[in-house]
């Protein structure tokens, strides 16, 4: 397959999704202002029927039409495969990114990324683990029990992307507490001959929904949380929602009220924090009372 020809299916994945529906004359128009189509050439409709084709078998991703109502084309979804599409579209649009930089020399030094942590092992061997439901062997940065361990047998549940990192979430192999790995931390992960039996009612999505990004500790509930988020942010916290309970429950000239349906762990105070003197933590108030107190102590630091 030629770079030309990846990019033009993954394209037409990327206008579809971020559409939600389009018709093949509306994708046939956004073609011919594509910056891939150099002649403004039409997408002939044989020739994006064979891409659609292509899309599903080379990627798994199906864009069906939807005859009733118009002749619409839209990603087809089911609840249990919707986490994986999207997976599945992030992945290709990176590639597709990642092969113009290498094509258009001109612009390169013009686009800029964060640099991400060296991720030598982890990905690849996890997900391989996974599809075999074996034990993996982990040695870890910095110690993850209250014995300090930094050697485990881990039973690997599911592999997540969050905050530029790749993690993994498993059970301690003869234990029942489940455990995170950020894989750029993990000096070292070999795949053992030790099997386990993969819980099928476990629901990764499910599990994480009290969460904010990686921070787990099954020992907490969830509680309500709202915050008063200042006029200068809360426009970005509308459209960048930090959490899938997120709702705007009361809106002011200057302010918003935001509540949280999550367990308030470390990760989501500091992400408060960012927000500097714009977020105000409104309840409960034992979290209230500890953004205060870490407040103060920083407070202290610049006034000495």
């Amino acid at each position: 397959m030629t770079s030309d020809l990846f990019k033009r299916y993954v394209w037409l994945i990327d206008v579809v999704n971020q559409a939600g529906k389009l018709t093949y004359e509306e994708i046939s128009s956004l073609w011919e202002r594509s910056p891939l189509n150099e002649d403004r050439s039409p997408l002939a409709l044989r020739t994006f029927h064979n891409h659609r084709y292509v899309v599903d078998k080379l990627f798994g991703i199906t864009i069906a039409c939807k005859r009733k109502g118009g002749n619409y084309y839209y990603l087809k979804d089911n609840a249990d495969a919707k986490y994986s599409t999207q997976l599945k579209i992030w992945m290709l649009q990176t590639l597709s990114n990642s092969h113009a930089l290498e094509s258009e020399k001109r612009c390169r030094d013009r686009v800029l990324a964060n640099d991400n942590p060296d991720e030598k092992f982890g990905l690849a061997a996890a997900i391989d683990a996974m599809e075999k439901n074996v034990c993996v062997r982990i040695v870890n940065s910095i110690p993850k029990t209250p014995e300090h361990l930094t050697e485990f047998t881990l039973e690997p549940y599911c592999v997540r992307f969050w905050g530029n990192s790749w993690y993994i979430l498993g059970k301690i192999h003869g234990r029942k507490d489940m455990l995170v790995f950020d894989l750029s931390r993990v000096l070292n992960l070999e795949i053992s001959n030790i099997k386990f039996n993969y819980d099928e009612n476990f629901e990764p999505e499910k599990f994480f929904e009290n969460y904010y990004g990686m921070d787990v500790d099954t020992e907490l509930e969830p509680v309500t949380v709202r915050l008063r988020i200042g006029d200068g942010t809360r426009d970005l916290i509308r459209t960048q929602i930090l959490h899938d309970s997120q709702k705007e429950v009361m809106a002011d000239f200057d302010s918003s009220i935001f509540e949280y349906h999550l367990v308030p762990g470390e990760e989501f105070k500091r992400c408060i924090l960012l927000m500097g003197d714009d977020a105000e933590v409104v309840s409960p108030q034992e979290l209230r009372d500890e953004m205060g107190e870490i407040i103060c102590r920083m407070s202290k630091k610049y006034t000495r």
